[in-house]
This record gives structure tokens, sequence and C-alpha cells, in this order.
């Protein structure tokens, strides 16, 4: 693994890939605060459980309550969408693209191979699971600087704790760092990066429509909230759509990369050299 960790840290694609990741981070919490400066929305004169709902969201969106500062500290990006595809899912999910297509693109695969087939696939994903775990750790990093700023100009003070804040960031990596090994191992399969991409992108395609097409129908969550993107938000556990709670949407993480990761090395076993 030592050898592809250092090849990882050498190619540019993967340098830029990085710093789009950073820059997602940044976009992401600027967007949750400045959406929330958009929303000036009265108190509805609404009585009931319609009324008593959007007093609740209304109430989520005070920049002095430590959930709304979680939510712009959590890197996933959850908490500023719902049914759409979030930027630092995109940015993730090419980097594990990357990370293992370039050995299919230029033949190296041919003799790493040699060494043990189901072996340098492990290796591979290891690499993605570490580089994207750096990666995403440094992004959480800029949301505190983003949140910050976001607090002292919105006249409110830190309310967030340190341990939910390392907590809500844990999750974050572990989701994310699934994500880019899920999105290797479909490479792997594939033996092609844009093969990859593009399956990649009709699977996200899919899931926007159906968690779109819930919403708007009434559905209830839990319908399309197994679904890949949809287990993340429910993983961090800070957004206000979460179908599951923080362990089952981590437990179905765990199994969309599992999945992915079977079929990958299965298919790397077949590999026609």
């Amino acid at each position: 693994m030592k050898t592809e960790l250092y090849t990882a840290f050498q190619l540019s694609a993967i340098r830029i890939t990085a710093a789009v990741m950073l820059l997602a981070a940044v976009i992401g919490s600027v967007l949750h605060w400045v959406l929330r400066s958009l929303m000036k929305i009265d108190p509805p004169q609404i009585g009931g459980a319609t009324g008593d709902k959007i007093q609740q969201v209304i109430g989520n969106s005070d920049p002095s309550s430590p959930h709304f500062q979680l939510q712009g500290l959590d890197v996933t990006g959850t908490a500023s969408q719902s049914s759409g595809i979030g930027l630092s899912y995109v940015v993730v999910t090419v980097l594990g693209i990357l990370l293992v297509a370039g050995n299919f693109r230029h033949g190296a695969v041919m003799w790493k191979v040699l060494r043990g087939r189901g072996r340098w696939g492990l290796n591979m994903l290891g690499t993605v699971a570490v580089v994207t775990a750096a990666v995403v750790a440094v992004s959480c990093l800029i949301t505190v600087v983003v949140t910050s700023i976001a607090t002292a100009l919105s006249g409110v003070g830190w309310a967030a704790s340190a341990s939910d804040m390392l907590l809500v960031w844990l999750r974050g990596i572990i989701a994310l760092t699934l994500l880019a090994v899920a999105s290797a191992a479909v490479t792997l399969a594939t033996h092609s990066g844009p093969i990859a991409g593009v399956v990649m992108g009709i699977v996200y395609i899919i899931e926007a429509t159906v968690t779109t097409l819930g919403t708007v129908l009434g559905w209830d969550s839990h319908a399309y909230g197994w679904l890949p993107l949809q287990s993340i938000v429910s993983a961090v556990g800070v957004s206000n759509t979460a179908a599951y709670g923080t362990m089952a949407g981590m437990l179905l993480c765990v199994g969309w990369a599992g999945l992915a990761t079977i079929i990958g090395l299965g298919r790397v076993k077949t590999y026609n050299l």
C-alpha cells in the first residue's frame, strides 16, 4: 500500500481533486449560513400539527442553536441539501475513481496483479480510504473557520460543544470514506474510470429523482432513506430530513460499500491481462 499511497500524492489530478474537496467544504458551510439569512420568515400564525412543524423548522434555523451550528460544521453538506446531490459526494466519488482508474488506463495493473489480484485490489481500496479520510479531515478544519466567521457576523456565540462537533466530523469522515471506497470498487469492477463515472452518475441521478418524487408526493422517508446518499444523511445525524438514526445510517453505508467491494474484488480476479 505504501507504493500506492506515494503514487497517489504525486498525481496532479489527485491533488486538484483534494483541493476541490476543500473548496466543497467551504461552499457547503457558507451555503448553510447564507440560506438561513435569506429565509427571513415571520413566525406563522398557524395552529395544530402544521404550525408546530413550521415552528420547529424556524427554530432549527436559529444561528445561536447548537444544532444549527453543527449543521454548518458538517463536511458532507447534508444539511444544505435534501433530495439533491451534494458537491462533497461528487468530489469523493471522483477521488475514489481516479485513484484506481489510472492503473487500468496506464496498464500498471498488468504487473501489479501478478503479486496477487485480491491483495492488489484490497491495497487499492485501502489507499482510497486513507487518502479520502485525510482530505476530508482537513476539510473539517475549514468548516470551523467558516462557522467562526459566520457566528461573529451573526452576532451570536459558539454554542456547539467540542464533543458533538468531533462526533459529527467522525461520522462525516467515515461516511464519505465509505462512499469513495464504493466508487473505487465500482472502478475495479468495470476496469474503467469513465465507465465507473457513468455508472455512479446514473445511480446518483436515479436516487435524486426518487428522493425528489418521494418528497413532493409525501412518501414516508423510510421508503427511500436506505439509498446510498440518503444513508449518508442519516449516518451524519444533523439533517432535518434524515430517515434513520445515525447507527442505522452508518450500517447502511457500510453495507453499500461492502457490496461494492465484494463485486469489485470478484471482478478483479477475472480481469484479462
